[in-house]
């Protein structure tokens, strides 16, 4: 090429490079499909493992449990399977220690060892990829090789899992309460936040948010931060606040999620310091990238649940003005509480169930099942204001819980079963005082949800 052309050609490519290009039409959101902590375990294990030679033979240890596991054999060999798949090997078919496992391995490309426990509502697996030594004169210099590459993860317990453990029996479940000093709750979260292994409450006020213990049979508060410190106030506020959060979501592992109508919605980390702020109030029961929109003149949420976060605009371009990404359409068209539920089966497979109470009272619920030809929808009156989706006895039967409702006098948490069949209560709690919150506490002890509720001046937790 001529030097004048050289020239030519670079001045074209720049017009291109600089020339207005159309404007990119939004891309629906495509949210990653919802798996069970088995498959979840296992793609995180393959991918910490990292490039793994064909054939690779893996093998479990036995599982170490702090609760009884009558199956804990065959739930290890399952594991080593689905692991093997994604590794392109095979699976011992029963468990053994490593030395037998490296004895195991015999002509395998290599190995791959399993050591399998269940702590605190946690399935941890921890992963090692070993050399399989064929030659004798290796085997005489380096007998035992060490792990070439390691990986480690962590799941909750779900339905699948708890399959292979003690049944849990809802109706045994015992309620333990606590005193609190933070005056009128807007809304309770529980989870771990700092990565202790210990769970952490979450108290939001008007006035601030707390985070605590309980210790004593009291609320203690470790740290606690003012609204003024953490969010601005909204432009047009609801007459009454409405608030929600979230702690430490399966998205935003040590984060905190929380908003109030009066402040709306901000991402804090474990020391109540603002990272950014959200598109809106955060859904309970989410993986932390759903926030419903408050609507002030009509004192509640619209109907979609919209991304948290906004997408970033591109580099050297001015944001163009683009309409939110939905999550998904709440089951009701105007709604103050809201709550979602990724519900897994015994046979691992992820239905999506949805729940929101109207202004009116009126609870309305959908549950999609994978392959099922139409969602099961399903409208109850008289609910009252506090909303909670859970599995709470990790059967694949989800549970609501709600409080009575204003024109019925005394208040009450209620646990119900929501079947194909319809909601049938299974646990009562009454109270003479107002229930201010609710949340759900992930597993931890004896490997079972919790329900946590704010009640007048104490806080009960429902094990």
């Amino acid at each position: 090429m001529s030097a004048r052309a050289f020239i030519v050609a670079a001045i074209l490519a720049a017009a291109a490079l600089n020339a207005p290009r159309p404007a990119l039409a939004q891309q629906e959101k495509k949210p990653a499909p919802k798996v069970s902590s088995i498959v979840h375990l296992a793609s995180e294990v393959a991918q910490g493992l990292g490039q793994v030679p064909a054939g690779v033979l893996v093998v479990a240890s036995t599982v170490a449990s702090d609760v009884p596991a009558p199956k804990g054999d065959e739930l290890a060999v399952k594991l080593a399977a689905q692991i093997a798949g994604k590794l392109g090997g095979k699976a011992h078919p029963q468990p053994a220690a490593l030395g037998v496992a490296r004895g195991l391995s015999g002509r395998a490309a290599s190995l791959v060892y399993l050591q399998i426990e269940i702590a605190k509502g946690e399935l941890r697996v921890t992963a090692d990829l070993y050399p399989v030594v064929s030659n004798g004169w290796e085997r005489l210099r380096n007998p035992v090789p060490g792990p070439r590459a390691h990986a480690f993860a962590h799941a909750p317990l779900d339905a699948e899992l708890r399959g292979y453990l003690t049944p849990i029996l809802l109706e045994q479940a015992k309620l333990h309460k606590a005193k609190h000093e933070e005056g009128d709750v807007l809304a309770v979260g529980c989870g771990d936040v700092d990565g202790d292994g210990g769970l952490e409450l979450v108290l939001v006020t008007r006035a601030r948010v707390a985070v605590g213990k309980i210790r004593g049979g009291k609320v203690v508060v470790e740290r606690a931060a003012p609204w003024s410190s953490i969010a601005s106030r909204a432009p047009v506020p609801m007459r009454e606040p409405l608030a929600s959060v979230l702690v430490s979501p399966p998205a935003h592992r040590g984060e905190i999620l929380v908003g109030t109508t009066d402040r709306g919605g901000v991402a804090l980390d474990a020391s109540l310091v603002t990272r950014r702020q959200l598109t809106g109030l955060p859904v309970p029961g989410s993986d932390g990238d759903a926030c419903a929109v408050p609507s002030p003149e009509n004192g509640a949420f619209d109907m979609n649940v919209i991304a948290c976060t906004e997408p970033e605009p591109e580099a050297k371009k001015p944001p163009a003005k683009t309409e939110p990404t939905i999550v998904f359409t709440a089951p009701a068209t105007r709604y103050d509480a809201v709550a979602a539920l990724d519900l897994v089966g015994k046979d691992g497979a992820v239905s999506q169930v949805l729940a929101a109470r109207e202004p009116s009272g009126k609870l309305r619920l959908r549950r999609t099942d994978p392959g099922a030809p139409k969602p099961i929808e399903l409208a109850i009156e008289g609910i009252g204001a506090q909303l909670a989706l859970v599995d709470m006895d990790l059967d694949g039967v989800p549970e609501i819980v709600t409080t009575t409702s204003a024109e019925s006098g005394d208040d009450g948490v209620i646990v119900s079963a929501f079947t194909k069949n319809g909601v049938s209560a299974r646990l009562r709690f009454p109270s003479k005082e107002g229930v201010r919150a609710v949340a759900v506490c992930p597993p931890e002890e004896r490997g079972v949800p919790a329900v946590v509720a704010v009640v007048g001046s104490e806080v009960w937790l429902v094990r």
